[in-house]
């Protein structure tokens, strides 16, 4: 019973090939090849390939690139094939426990949605390896039909009990408004009011069984049949056996049909192809594929014979592969075509691509696993999918290179990156990786090298068994002493000699180096550590390069958790001693309350300063989206360089319900940052956490650098992950605006209406508009003297802003507003914008004007002003007793015209209790 249809276009040596699935009970999915005949009536589709996949075939979809099949299965499971080489998995997924009834990739081929026989949708991220985004619930019956909007942002289903819903797909959340005017991308649902008309009176739900709206698509507008009058078509699937062609919109009681026999059984789906040229249907009981050809206009004339079918050539099934072996017997497909003993591709033999992988273990102490061991490698063409490294006995002792091979049908290109990893099963659950060279056989591509030295173990480091290593630059050996080459330290830790110096806390010490960081690693080898007036030491191996800090503390447990530490002592063979000194209290009840220091070399020679960044989190303003859990981040640079796992904590209470928390952080250089990693350890009453996006700022070059995630870091929510990766925005179409107001501090200033904002910008030279945007969130806004902020997510980059137009509804007890300025932050560019105001927005003060055009603010009128007006922040420190009840004032010293200038002391007050510890308090 071949149930489901796909078309996939893909372009081929300047021809167009249109692919068609089908999806069988027999457990085989059968790719075939469109080429045109000499005559002009029929498409001859050639079989290609027939592949196993293991399971019931009950669903399947190209993505728009024709790179990827989803075929989904009677058992609940998804597995995604590469087109170019249908032996090749790319994910498998499995969220369901009954049959997938339907699958659809999203226009931008970066989502694909997945209908059960469960009653859910599940939304799956293509970038980020098929990985579940959301869950749509709401249906009462089983999913029959997905369709996305062009938008790729929205998508409608109906079920078996004829409920036509409509989810946002990011979220899953159902959307009760009225989507009349959303354009679909496709039109594969029964339900609706576009195809009202389609059923034919006194028919009931089941005498319909699939719908096909034809395309409008650009890419094929020259070769449409429909494109020249811009009409649409609609194509059922009868359950009395019949196609029928109706007109689109059909909304006409038992609209007129063309009506077209041929199955002898009913027909189970039907599908325009992309071009419209043609539409294929798939029978029931019959077993039957019939192909239409699409005329605007009635014509007679005698189609010719098809040409003579080629060879069918069948995958075969290997070991721990998606295939299992197949029964010895003829195709049944063509009665003519022989099983071949191996796959030959159709026309000729594609090149085979060879990679050569060499795994060097760190010549230390526990160094070696038994694990199993995996690696996927990215290229800029794509990536090799989940290759398992094993060929001998003895793979990964200690101080052991281990060299694989591993063939592709594509490469991969320049590559970029690897994850590696293991399984943490064996006796030896821990491994101790020095880096991993990759050779591409047969090409002048140069080797490779991915440098790591660091452990892959639950206890050791940070935990990680599982890690993402960057390709080294050019001309690096990255194996070389000064970069991750693990070396031995020797850790003299001194305790000071004073009343109450020693403590019962975990101590733990993190490396920093010029090639990154150890991440932690507990100090323990006696019961007795770390006692008043002791020198304990301790041995460890890390792969930092040059030594420039060490961050040292403890986590506050114990009796007698204060700790007062005079200094730590680090040697290495090859490397002369350094000394870092603290000769301080690390306790939350005495000093500054800090548990942690960074320290750097007493020496200081050759040893560049410690930068520091400024973390900006932000928490998304959802239900639940707080956590109590304790919350780490990564910072990566360039050329694999990481601060490691930074615990982010002060004296607030942070990670709170649309809170926005700024912590700093003393670290080596950077450089240019590539990702961040955000996790948290699940503890706590209420652990789950919606993360809205990080921003770091560089403090003295003020760099930035924006992460947007708006995704859930929750066991019980989403994906179920609790740590993730985020990649920097930048040269992105789209960005992410931080829109921030400052009510004036005057009587009556504040206001209860409803504020929006409109946006522009210059990019590329043309003018360029946002739309209009409410600005709301679930806090008490526009109060007198308040600074609020506003996240305007996935916005449309308008390139270098030039002016704002805000206003409100004037509704409310209280609209009126008096604005003083607007600050707009463009996370993609780093770049913040001023937009000076200083007036009412109230039908009843100054001009009565309740919107108002606001331009930015420009160097060359900021230089060219007699008056400027300045925005001062000042950060209060996070220690013991640093807030002040004192009249704080500021004077501003500058150069103008050659000659000195001063502000004159200026008060730095206003309605609120200002500068209390750990506050920011921002004045103009």
């Amino acid at each position: 019973d071949p149930s489901k249809v796909s078309f996939g276009p893909k372009p081929l040596a300047g021809a167009m090939l249109v692919y068609l699935m089908h999806a069988a009970w027999s457990g085989t999915v059968n790719l075939r090849t469109g080429t045109n005949a000499t005559h002009h009536y029929i498409l001859t589709f050639l079989l290609q390939a027939k592949v196993a996949v293991g399971m019931l075939a009950h669903s399947v979809d190209f993505r728009p690139d024709g790179a990827h099949l989803a075929v989904g299965g009677a058992n609940g499971v998804i597995k995604v094939l590469q087109v170019a080489d249908m032996t090749q998995l790319i994910a498998q997924m499995q969220h369901c426990k009954e049959a997938i009834d339907d699958l659809k990739y999203s226009p931008d081929g970066t989502q694909l949605a997945a209908g059960s026989h469960d009653n859910f949708i599940d939304v799956y991220d293509v970038t980020n390896n098929y990985t579940r985004l959301a869950r749509c619930m709401g249906h009462s019956s089983y999913i029959r039909h997905i369709d996305w909007a062009d938008s790729s942002k929205v998508l409608q289903s109906s079920c078996g009990a004829y409920e036509l819903l409509y989810f946002t797909a990011a979220t899953g959340k159902q959307v009760q408004q009225n989507q009349r005017d959303t354009l679909w991308h496709t039109y594969t649902n029964i339900l609706g009011f576009t195809v009202m008309g389609i059923w034919p009176t006194y028919s009931d739900g089941t005498d319909i069984n699939a719908v096909c709206r034809s395309y409008s698509l650009q890419a094929w507008k020259s070769i449409d049949p429909l494109a020249s009058d811009s009409s649409q078509l609609v194509v059922t699937a009868g359950d009395d056996g019949r196609v029928r062609l109706l007109n689109y919109p059909c909304v006409i009681d038992d609209a007129p049909a063309k009506v077209y026999s041929g199955h002898s059984s009913h027909v189970m789906n039907v599908r325009f192809s992309p071009h419209n040229k043609w539409v294929t249907s798939v029978g029931g009981k019959d077993r039957a594929v019939f192909q239409w050809r699409v005329l605007p206009h009635m014509q007679e004339k005698q189609a010719e014979p098809a040409s003579q079918a080629p060879k069918v050539y069948i995958y075969p099934a290997t070991q721990k592969r998606l295939m299992q072996d197949l029964p010895e017997q003829q195709a049944t497909v063509e009665p003519a075509l022989q099983e071949p003993k191996e796959f030959v591709p159709l026309q000729t033999k594609q090149p085979q691509h060879t990679y050569e992988i060499t795994t060097v273990t760190s010549n230390i102490r526990g160094a070696g696993t038994d694990c199993g061991v995996f690696i996927i490698i990215y290229g800029s063409n794509g990536h090799s999918g989940e290759q398992k490294l094993e060929n001998h006995p003895d793979n990964f002792s200690r101080g052991r290179a281990d060299t694989f091979s591993l063939t592709l049908p594509v490469g991969l290109g320049q590559l970029q990156r690897l994850r590696i990893g293991h399984d943490s099963k064996g006796s030896c659950p821990r491994w101790h990786l020095t880096h991993v060279l990759v050779i591409h056989k047969g090409s002048e591509a140069p080797p490779v090298t991915f440098p790591c030295g660091q452990w892959f173990a639950r206890d050791e480091g940070d935990g990680a068994t599982v890690r993402v290593l960057q390709a080294a630059a050019l001309g690096d050996n990255s194996t070389t002493e000064g970069s991750k080459q693990p070396r031995r330290y020797r850790i003299e830790v001194n305790t000071s000699d004073v009343k109450g110096a020693g403590t019962d806390a975990n101590v733990s010490i993190t490396l920093l180096g010029s090639a990154g960081s150890s991440g932690p690693h507990k100090l323990e080898n006696s019961r007795n550590n770390f006692e008043r007036g002791a020198v304990d030491v301790f041995e460890l191996e890390a792969g930092v390069g040059q030594l420039q800090a060490i961050r040292i503390g403890h986590d506050n447990t114990g009796l007698g958790s204060a700790w007062h530490l005079k200094e730590v002592l680090a040697s290495s063979p090859g490397m002369g001693p350094l000394q870092f000194v603290a000769n301080r209290w690390l306790a939350v009840n005495e000093a500054d309350g800090q548990t942690f220091i960074t320290l750097r070399p007493t020496s200081g020679q050759g040893t560049p300063p410690l930068r520091k960044y400024r973390v900006h989190v932000h928490t998304s303003d959802i239900r639940g989206a707080g956590t109590d859990a304790n919350v780490h981040i990564v910072l990566f640079g360039m050329n694999g360089q990481d601060s490691g796992p930074l615990k982010l904590e002060n004296s607030k209470n942070n990670f709170e319900r649309g809170a926005e928390d700024v912590f700093f952080l003393e670290l080596p250089d950077l450089g240019e940052l590539t990702a961040v990693e955000v996790g948290h350890d699940n503890s706590g009453a209420a652990p789950g956490w919606h993360l809205e996006q990080v921003v770091v700022v560089e403090v003295g070059s003020n760099r930035c650098w924006a992460f947007t995630c708006d995704r859930w870091l929750a066991k019980n929510e989403d994906d179920g992950v609790i740590r993730r990766r985020l990649l920097p925005l930048a040269n992105s179409s789209t960005t992410t605006y931080r829109v921030t107001t400052y009510t004036s501090d005057l009587r009556g200033a504040g206001t209860d209406a409803g504020v929006w904002v409109e946006l522009r910008g210059e990019l590329d030279g043309k003018l360029s508009q946002g739309p209009r945007l409410m600005l709301d969130n679930s806090s008490n806004n526009f109060e007198r003297g308040a600074v609020d902020t506003f996240l305007l997510k996935k916005q449309q980059n308008l390139g270098q802003l030039t002016s704002v137009t805000i206003g409100h509804d004037s509704k409310g007890m209280a609209s009126g507003w008096h604005l003083d300025h607007v600050e707009v932050a463009d996370d993609a560019s780093g770049v913040t914008y001023y937009f000076p105001c200083d007036a009412w927005l109230d039908k009843q003060q100054g001009d009565g004007a309740v919107e108002r055009l606001l331009k930015a603010a420009s160097k060359e009128e900021a230089a060219a002003a007699e008056k400027l007006a300045y925005k001062v922040t000042v950060y209060t420190s996070d220690i013991k007793f640093a807030g002040t009840d004192a009249s704080v004032f500021i004077d501003i010293l500058g150069n103008r015209n050659g000659q000195s200038t001063s502000s004159g002391r200026v008060a730095l007050n206003n309605s609120k209790n200002n500068f209390e510890r750990a506050a920011i308090d921002t004045f103009s």
